[in-house]
């Protein structure tokens, strides 16, 4: 989720797919999250990762911020309102509580310390007013979160969640035509799937939840099928080098990976949690890899 930052680009040891796929049997047949220690383990790295990055992501210095960084953080903003959600979810149905609920107060501190960035960075009056409906929409967002998660009030978080992600796109879109460059082009297009990772998840954690939504059920497939639509655009596209090549492979397995947990006749909201922050890591990179920036950049 977060911006121009190193940190959620290096990548975290992972297994490899045989070894995610036999975790994933295991749970569908025992209907638990985690058979082993090894697991357990495993999962706890993964948060650990994913935190470490958001805590290091707003040590950019806002005087330093280049047209680049200010354009992924435009676009890291609207993983971060799923993602606020997807914790809400989580720790209302005591899915990795912990682990959620830092995330999500680390998320709510990003996206507050991002904006303030994004609206000292030198842009133009049609940015201001975008980023000044964000305010309106997150004015009315953070204090449902900011509640002890409720059954009854998830349907209203989703609401604003959805809002809150379609005006963070609208800002991402003007970014995008104020720097007028390729690169920025490439930090939208391919950053939307990082968006799609916590989305998918966030909406699975609601059915896992049981929560009762308008259209959560067609939200979710649509949010399947799009991802999956981007990721057979991207591998049918000749990569430009063999680092995009390597990181479409990798994501590509996680994401394989991920339909077999989503078409599972029982929930396993633990492994789809952990598996989409590895997705998310792996198209940060891909994303910075399209955009060509070094691993500092991004």
């Amino acid at each position: 989720m977060p911006a121009a930052s190193a940190a959620l680009t290096r990548q975290h040891p992972l297994r490899s797919t045989v070894a995610a796929r036999t975790v994933f049997q295991g749970c569908s047949r025992g209907g638990v999250a985690v058979r082993a220690h090894e697991d357990i383990e495993l999962i706890k790295r993964c948060m650990q990762t994913l935190l470490l990055g958001l805590s290091l992501t707003s040590f950019v210095s806002w005087a330093e911020m280049k047209p680049l960084e200010a354009m992924n953080m435009a676009g890291l903003q609207r993983s971060l309102g799923q993602i606020m959600a997807k914790d809400y979810l989580m720790i209302g149905s005591d899915v990795k509580v912990d682990d959620a609920t830092k995330q999500l107060n680390t998320s709510i501190a990003l996206f507050e310390d991002h904006h303030a960035q994004l609206k000292a960075h030198p842009t133009n009056d049609e940015i201001r007013a975008a980023l000044g409906q964000v305010e309106v929409i997150w004015s009315a967002y953070r204090p449902l979160l900011s509640a002890t998660p409720d059954k009854a009030q998830a349907p209203a978080v989703l609401a604003k969640a959805e809002e809150l992600v379609k005006q963070t796109q609208h800002v991402t879109d003007l970014f995008e035509k104020h720097n007028g460059d390729a690169a920025s082009h490439s930090i939208n297009r391919s950053g939307w799937n990082r968006v799609l990772t916590q989305r998918t998840a966030m909406f699975y954690m609601a059915r896992a939840w049981g929560v009762q939504a308008p259209n959560l059920d067609a939200n979710f497939d649509a949010s399947v099928k799009e991802f999956d639509a981007i990721m057979q655009e991207l591998k049918a596209e000749k990569a430009p080098n063999d680092e995009i090549a390597a990181a479409l492979r990798k994501t590509d397995a996680r994401w394989q990976f991920a339909t077999k947990a989503f078409a599972s006749k029982d929930f396993v909201p633990t492994i789809v949690a952990v598996n989409a922050e590895s997705m998310f890591r792996q198209l940060n990179e891909m994303t910075r890899l399209y955009a060509g920036l070094k691993g500092d950049q991004l």
